[in-house]
């Protein structure tokens, strides 16, 4: 049975979390959600042939558990003398936590500069960002003005203490919370590092951490060929020459739609190329054909009246794709009012497969104690 203290606590932390933590999380979500767009990052394009990088792959939320912050304030009592008290609760920086995996390793300096000029979001200068890196990447993607520190187990990522600008949360309670930027393959290794529950600071045997040394090496080795297929590609996208015959493919594609004046995102291309491909639409002559002024008008009109908006240039793809082998006008119109339709279904849906996917036990129960 708690003690009348423990259970003080435990209602001390349940109303921040409702009356704070909670509502910052979901405007902490809401700018996540924006930044997962490939329109928030379309000032990164140093062509209008290249695709906008898109660079977060996921993002992820979570807030600490009681019996964590609990765990916490008994291992370090000389960061909490207050103890089981509600000055303990808004001096732990990591009450709240977030992710924002990327996939490629230059897109970590990408993700840097967004958030040191962020108008969202402010950086603590009493805790300033900490790069948990090979000092070899730190070095080579511009990353000397974080402080950098070395994981014995190999764990990279970068750490940011952060708070909202502006929020529904008073500035006097508004809470500094901690931000992890890692890639998609670091994400594997920490994910991995953390079911197996392994702590430098613990009596690990000579064999498990040799283990850990070298696997954390082959995966960043790895991280580099995959950074390196991308930045290959990105060059290829912006120097391609192609000609009308040429099949449509990763590297033509951003310059022709550019071409016709439709942007994309990087991540965007596969499905586009699909998308285009299965509609017969499978070299550049073909797309630029189909891609007309005339077409292009009758889309975004039809939007317009429609769903009164102007489409989105992947929608206007999509579009192009449904009626490049329609002549009449009223036939096209059927088709992009069919698209129109396949669209909104999808909209329908993903809030509910969003919740069945993510529901909100799965985001407050990833924790790790720190």
């Amino acid at each position: 049975m708690i003690s009348a203290q423990q259970q003080e606590f435990l209602r001390l932390y349940d109303e921040y979390v409702r009356t704070v933590l909670l509502p910052t999380e979901q405007e902490l979500r809401n700018f996540f959600s924006y930044w997962r767009q490939p329109t928030a990052w379309v000032n990164q394009v140093s062509s209008s042939r290249m695709p906008a990088p898109s660079p977060i792959k996921r993002s992820i939320t979570r807030i600490k558990r009681p019996e964590s912050v609990a765990d916490k304030i008994l291992r370090k009592p000389s960061s909490f003398p207050n103890g089981f008290s509600a000055e303990s609760i808004k001096g732990m920086q990591d009450t709240l936590g977030a992710r924002i995996v990327v996939y490629f390793l230059s897109n970590l300096p990408m993700v840097d500069h967004a958030l040191r000029h962020s108008e969202v979001l402010e950086i603590s200068a009493a805790d300033p960002p900490v790069a948990y890196l090979s000092r070899d990447l730190w070095e080579r993607f511009g990353l000397e003005h974080v402080h950098w520190e070395k994981k014995e187990s190999g764990y990279a990522s970068i750490h940011y203490v952060v708070r909202l600008r502006s929020s529904a949360i008073p500035l006097v309670d508004r809470p500094w919370f901690e931000i992890q930027v890692r890639t998609l393959v670091e994400d594997v290794w920490g994910e991995i590092e953390h079911i197996l529950g392994y702590k430098p600071n613990k009596r690990t045997s000579f064999a498990v951490k040799k283990q850990f040394q070298i696997i954390s090496s082959q995966l960043t080795a790895i991280d580099e060929h995959f950074n390196l297929l991308y930045e290959e590609l990105a060059r290829f996208q912006e120097e391609v020459t192609y000609r009308d015959l040429d099949p449509l493919n990763a590297e033509n594609l951003p310059p022709v739609l550019s071409e016709i004046g439709i942007s994309c995102a990087q991540r965007e291309i596969d499905g586009l190329l699909k998308l285009l491909t299965s509609r017969g639409i499978r070299n550049v002559g073909t797309l630029r054909e189909a891609a007309n002024q005339k077409r292009l008008s009758l889309i975004k009109s039809i939007f317009l009246e429609v769903e009164d908006r102007s489409p989105t240039h992947f929608e206007i793809v999509a579009a192009i794709g449904a009626t490049h082998n329609l002549t009449d006008d009223a036939q096209a119109r059927v088709a992009i009012l069919s698209q129109i339709e396949f669209l909104n279904a999808w909209e329908k849906l993903k809030p509910t497969i969003r919740e069945k996917a993510n529901p909100a036990v799965e985001v407050t129960s990833r924790d790790k104690a720190s």
